[in-house]
C-alpha cells in the first residue's frame, strides 16, 4: 500500500513540474500588461489566448487532444482606481479581455486549435495563421519554439 501511495504521489509531482504557473507574480504581471485581445502570446512554457470580453462565452479545443475537451476562457479583471467600495462594493473592473493560459505538452511542435465563440466553432479571428484540414475545416496554428518545449 505504501508503494502505491508513493508512486502515485511521485507521478503527481512529476506531472506538475514545468506546468505554466498561473499564480506567479510574473504571470499575473504579464497578463495585466496585455492591453487588448490579439494573437496568441507565448509565455514561459505555455501560450496565452485572448478574446474580447464582448463575447459571452469563448472556449478553445486542440487537435492533439482530438478536440475532445473545450477549455473556457476567463474574464480578466483589473483593479479599478476609481472604485468606491463603500458605494458599489466593486474593487475591480472588466479589462475588455477574456483569456485562457495553456501549458504546451512536450511533444507538440505546433498547436492546432479551434475556438467556440458564443456557441459557434471557428478559427481564431485574431490569429492570421491557419490550415485547412482534409475535411475542409480551418484550424488556427501556433508554432512552438524549441526553447518552450521541455
Amino acid at each position: 500500500m505504501k508503494t502505491i501511495t508513493a508512486v502515485s504521489l511521485l507521478l503527481f509531482i512529476i506531472g506538475t513540474i514545468g506546468a505554466l504557473d498561473t499564480e506567479s507574480y510574473q504571470f499575473v504581471d504579464y497578463l495585466l500588461s496585455i492591453e487588448r485581445p490579439g494573437a496568441p502570446r507565448l509565455f514561459e512554457d505555455g501560450v496565452i489566448f485572448t478574446a474580447p470580453s464582448s463575447y459571452r462565452h469563448v472556449g478553445i479545443a486542440f487537435a492533439h487532444e482530438g478536440f475532445s475537451t473545450v477549455y473556457w476562457f476567463r474574464r480578466l479583471m483589473t483593479p479599478d482606481p476609481d472604485a468606491e467600495p463603500q458605494k458599489t462594493g466593486a474593487l475591480y473592473r472588466d479589462s475588455g479581455i477574456l483569456f485562457h493560459a495553456y501549458t504546451v505538452p512536450a511533444e507538440v511542435v505546433e498547436l492546432e486549435y479551434r475556438l467556440v465563440i458564443d456557441g459557434l466553432w471557428t478559427i481564431d479571428p485574431a490569429n492570421p495563421h491557419y490550415r485547412i484540414d482534409n475535411a475542409g475545416l480551418s484550424r488556427s496554428l501556433v508554432s512552438i519554439p524549441v526553447q518552450i518545449r521541455r
